[in-house]
């Protein structure tokens, strides 16, 4: 955990670094690249370049260097290789649909949740703060041509998908199970993580319960593959959402409670089948590192 942090903070520098040249690389000023004025094309531009950069250095390459250092095979170790059994290819595709109507309700609830009147002032730099981040999505996502959608899938859907994985999922989910020695409480834990780093509070229950899915399909399934299209797919479909529909995010979908609590039994019922027909041991992913791997059910979440 050490290492990783270190690997973390130090990519963060270098992050950091990198974004005070990209106004320079634009030829456009620091006020303007800090204002985030989008409808510059210049600054959209930058701002693009920047979060992509970003994402790739922050998360893609401390795991990866993390895998270089822990193993002879480090993509097999992070996770890139065949889930088994093949069926959580679909798996992954299955949970995230009929988790939609869930995370709204999540969603909403988690908006109507508010702090004490002691912490009002809190309370509103953390709705003017999520207000401003989706002002900011929504230029994002002011798509006028099928070029303008994969450049938008690519930005909001591909590199996320694979970055945050391999950093949450690949390397500090594996690390937080190792500590716990429990898979679940890893896994909620990393989820916590996840969520909370996102910066979006008023987003935190939904993203809470993405990330615990996530975590779910790559500890049971073995592999990151099954967890990146889960997260590709959750992401993607939102972009393609809005193409089709660019007013949908002012629009409040209002699920039934029907829809809701049949939602939620069946993402239940498809995380009972993963632990079902999962082969995954805690001492045969563990059986490389350096420290006494007792009877499998001590570990058993």
């Amino acid at each position: 955990m050490l290492v990783f942090g270190s690997l973390t903070i130090g990519l963060l520098c270098a992050v950091l670094l990198i974004t005070g040249l990209i106004p320079y690389l634009f030829n456009i000023s620091m006020a303007e690249f800090v204002s985030m004025d989008l409808s510059k094309p210049a600054v959209f531009s930058a701002v693009i370049a920047s979060q992509v950069i970003g994402t790739i250095i922050l998360f893609f390459m401390p795991g990866i260097i993390f895998g270089y250092l822990s193993d002879p095979n480090p993509f097999y170790f992070i996770g890139f290789k065949q889930p088994v059994p093949k069926s959580f290819y679909l798996i992954a595709v299955v949970v995230i649909v009929t988790s939609f109507p869930m995370v709204a309700w999540l969603s909403d609830m988690n908006h109507n949740v508010h702090l004490p009147k002691n912490m009002q002032g809190l309370e509103k730099f953390i709705r003017d703060s999520e207000t401003q981040i989706n002002e900011r999505i929504s230029s994002f996502l002011k798509m006028k041509s099928p070029v303008d959608l994969v450049k938008m899938l690519f930005f909001l859907a591909v590199f996320p998908a694979i970055a945050e994985e391999v950093f949450f999922r690949g390397v500090l989910q594996r690390l937080m199970i190792l500590l716990t020695k429990r898979p679940w409480v890893g896994i909620v834990i990393t989820g916590i993580i996840f969520s909370a780093l996102h910066g979006q509070y008023l987003g935190f229950l939904p993203r809470l319960v993405l990330g615990i899915l996530l975590g779910a399909l790559y500890w049971y399934s073995g592999s990151l593959w099954p967890g990146i299209i889960a997260h590709f797919f959750n992401n993607a479909t939102q972009v393609i959402l809005v193409y089709y529909n660019p007013h949908i995010e002012e629009k409040n979908v209002n699920f039934s409670v029907l829809l809701i609590t049949a939602s939620t039994l069946l993402v239940i019922a498809l995380t009972w089948w993963m632990v079902k027909i999962s082969n995954t041991r805690f001492a045969e992913v563990y059986d490389t590192d350096d420290f006494h791997i007792g009877p499998r059910d001590q570990y058993i979440a």
